[in-house]
């Protein structure tokens, strides 16, 4: 049967991919306990649907109205780590 892995999760993973340095894709695959092929395929997915979709505007939290910051300061407050690093990918 085959593994079901949760969207949050593969985004996780291929954050540790792509942010991996001088690691090799299998050492992140082992460390994870995921099969390399796999993640190696997620990789390619990612690619196939960041290239089909055009680059949207960027929008820098300098840009941000103080209300938004505010909130952005509210939300992020306690925040550390991974759950820190994904709020800011989603956010800016």
């Amino acid at each position: 049967m085959a593994i079901r892995y949760t969207e949050g999760f593969i985004e996780q993973a291929l954050f540790k991919v792509y942010s991996r340095g001088t690691r090799t894709v299998k050492s992140v695959a082992e460390e994870l306990d995921v099969n390399c092929h796999t993640v190696k395929n997620w990789m390619k997915r990612k690619e196939a649907s960041t290239a089909s979709v055009p680059a949207a505007k960027e929008k820098r939290p300098q840009d941000w109205t103080a209300e938004q910051q505010l909130v952005a300061l509210h939300e992020t407050h306690g925040l550390s780590g991974e759950s820190l690093q994904t709020w800011c990918r989603e956010w800016g």
